[in-house]
């Protein structure tokens, strides 16, 4: 195969990984397996571009991408993946994606298995038009998100700048008020946290697993926790796996899903990565819509 292997250099594991022996390893690896690979090493700034470009060229058979679950939004949103399969490299910091689709996350073995792939096309989801593969959320999350960002353009490393964030966010308390239609059931929320899954997740401990890539619904999750100590208790259980509590969280499963308040515009979180959008949202399935590479050494796919 003729592959384009794109490594982004803002990727979470290059906290702990060299860069150039890094991807000049991965390469090797699937050269040495017999495939052709061009390969670039993007920043932040060139990364949707270079994607982009790819995206339009028509001598490639797959385009390998390295790097986290916004890395690989960012080459969905660039066109990847629609004709010809997109694989997935996890050198973020939770790999979603990567863990959903059984792939090492030690990016190395999972560059082996991807020597030898076939393409199996997954679901991904949509709002107001703009594709997501894993999760969408508005509330806390996209607020924290966006405040982590911040403290780490100021020089905090990623994981002390978001409990700092997750403390202000907690202190704040921001509250999404909102009509929430799911199918044709209209209902009043207000909510510090309103989540929409791309299939459901499994009722497992954190980083989440969806339970099949390929299905019918969408999963809104809305937490009814009206204190701040009921969310933390909400949280607490989240982390041993015991998050489905039914007077903390309300949890639906839906073809679509509008939501609308008196606001015009909201802040978003798709696949942890943060955008405006305009009011009324409204979500759907993509079935199947995005080709992957599928691991064929006895990965347990979608």
């Amino acid at each position: 195969m003729h592959l384009s292997l794109v490594i982004n250099r803002s990727a979470g594991a290059f906290r702990r990984l060299p860069l150039e022996p890094t991807a000049t390893s991965i390469a090797e690896i699937f050269r040495n397996a017999g495939h052709r690979v061009d390969m670039a090493i993007c920043g932040h700034r060139d990364l949707s571009a270079t994607l982009s470009t790819l995206a339009g060229r028509d001598d490639m058979d797959a385009v390998v991408i390295g790097g986290g679950d916004g890395t690989i939004l960012t080459a969905i949103l660039a066109g990847l993946g629609r004709d010809r399969p997109l694989g997935l490299l996890p050198l973020g910091t939770m790999n979603l994606l990567a863990r959903d689709l059984d792939l090492p996350q030690d990016p190395f073995e999972a560059a082996r298995r991807l020597t030898r792939t076939e393409a199996v096309a997954i679901d991904l989801a949509e709002v107001n038009g703009v594709p997501f593969a894993i999760w969408a959320s508005m509330g806390m999350h996209p607020w924290m998100v966006r405040r982590r960002d911040h403290l780490q353009r100021g020089g905090m490393h990623k994981w002390p700048a978001m409990a700092l964030a997750a403390l202000r966010a907690l202190r704040r308390y921001p509250l999404v008020r909102a009509s929430v239609t799911v199918d044709d059931e209209t209902t009043e929320v207000a909510t510090p946290a309103l989540v929409v899954t791309n299939n459901p997740w499994r009722d497992n401990r954190p980083p989440f697993h969806r339970v099949a890539l390929a299905g019918d619904l969408l999963e809104v999750h809305v937490v009814r926790c009206a204190t701040r100590l009921s969310l933390i208790w909400l949280a607490i259980n989240a982390l041993i796996g015991h998050w489905r509590i039914a007077r903390l969280l309300a949890s639906y499963r839906a073809e679509t899903l509008r939501v609308v308040n008196r606001h015009r515009r909201v802040m978003l979180s798709l696949d942890g990565e943060v955008t405006v959008m305009h009011l009324p949202l409204i979500f759907r399935k993509r079935p199947k819509a995005l080709l992957v590479m599928m691991p064929t050494d006895g990965g347990t796919g979608p």
